[in-house]
């Protein structure tokens, strides 16, 4: 009797920092946050899909370009600077 095994190519695994589109807007995976601690269960760690505008929110703003540095990453929120003038 002969016993053949095969496989076929494996799937990535998902990481912290790996980005997917959902509905049109671009997420990426960061670690599910609770009062500022990371989540566990049963000794993995539990994970999220947040758009990456969000991601400073989720401490997760390391995972950005430079690009979108520039784009999120400012000391003031968005249309502030518009109600004090500036151009």
């Amino acid at each position: 009797m002969r016993i053949t095994i095969t496989s076929g190519p494996s799937r990535p695994k998902l990481k912290q920092g790996d980005r997917k589109i959902i509905r049109g807007i671009e997420h990426i995976r960061v670690f599910r946050m609770s009062q500022g601690c990371v989540v566990v269960s049963s000794g993995r760690y539990c994970y999220d899909w947040v758009p990456v505008s969000e991601a400073k929110a989720y401490g997760a703003a390391y995972c950005w370009t430079d690009e979108e540095k520039a784009k999120y990453d400012n000391e003031y929120p968005l249309g502030y600077m518009q109600g004090r003038g500036a151009a």
